[in-house]
């Protein structure tokens, strides 16, 4: 009877302190980058109709699209820093737990006494653990409650293998010392994947920036030729045999510069999500490349007087 009045307290203190900040926390995004994306775009079409210049219309759509993605895009990093950061720790957390259990505590002694040191973002997980243990939780809803909160592959796996360590029995300490250095290699080989795929993300930025300079001189050297070309054609407006650069009178330079500057754009999105996809594993990770892209190209075109 008491045990089930336990149990029952321990529900309703999970759901309690589940209650819907998370999901009150994205409406809260989702309204924020809604009204942003709006008002940038109202904006830029309010000065592009008084300046009259289309290139601050379409400018401002992209700014407006950046503006909407980047308050989602900011939470889903935090998002996924705390996870690395937690993952990062995990094996810290092992080490410590190792530690105690040989020196004649339980595991979940264990997890209490590693809840007070500073391992990052999984402090605070492990001190929620150790309440929900102390309020009577019992272990197995403990654990799945803090795999629920982390949301991480690793987590789950060392919470499950502890869980099966503590029912099986055993010595228990050389049983969380081969989850540890099982951890320990997994993290391990992520770092050596983002170390040996990092030089892939110079090789896009290498690349746009030679697509840039490819640009600056189609606009500096071929399209004002171009231009020189048109007056000279104007010039001679009445005379017979304009000749072969008849057809260039009726380039138009600014739509050729305009497609440039999309063209960079395009350039940007697509690079910068597959720079995150590579150095992070997370096309949400490349929005931050493709800010920093697109940032470049509208520096650079006002540089060299295409915006």
């Amino acid at each position: 009877m008491l045990e089930e009045k336990q149990k029952t307290i321990a529900r309703s203190v999970k759901k309690r302190r589940r209650a819907p900040t998370a999901a009150s926390q994205k409406k809260k995004t989702l309204v924020l980058s809604v009204v942003s994306a709006i008002s940038v775009i109202i904006i830029s079409f309010s000065i592009s109709s008084v300046v009259g210049n289309t290139t601050i219309r379409d400018m401002g759509v992209v700014a407006g699209i950046i503006a909407g993605v980047m308050p989602i895009v900011t939470v889903n990093m935090r998002q996924v820093y705390r996870k690395g950061s937690i993952d990062k720790n995990l094996p810290i957390f092992l080490l410590g737990l190792r530690s105690s259990v040989v020196s004649g505590h339980s595991i979940i002694q264990g997890i209490s006494e590693a809840a007070n040191r500073k391992m990052g973002a999984l402090t605070p997980e492990l001190k929620n653990l150790r309440a929900n243990l102390s309020w009577g939780m019992p272990v197995e809803e403990a654990f799945d409650n803090f795999v629920e909160r982390v949301q991480t592959r690793t987590a789950r796996r060392v919470m499950t293998l502890l869980h099966l360590a503590m029912e099986t029995g055993g010595d228990v300490g050389d049983t969380i010392e081969v989850i540890q250095k099982h951890v320990s290699e997994m993290e391990n080989l992520e770092s050596e994947r983002k170390s040996t795929m990092r030089p892939y993300i110079f090789t896009i930025y290498i690349s746009f920036a030679v697509f840039l300079s490819i640009v600056a001189i189609l606009v500096f050297q071929f399209f004002t030729e171009i231009e020189k070309i048109q007056i000279s054609l104007a010039s001679q407006a009445g005379v017979q045999g304009a000749g072969l650069f008849a057809g260039l009178a009726d380039v138009n330079i600014d739509e050729l510069n305009k497609l440039m500057l999309h063209m960079s754009i395009v350039e940007s999105i697509f690079g910068g999500l597959a720079a995150g996809k590579i150095g992070e594993g997370s096309f949400v990770a490349g929005v931050k490349h493709v800010v920093i892209l697109i940032a470049l190209s509208v520096i650079v075109f006002a540089m060299i007087g295409a915006v």
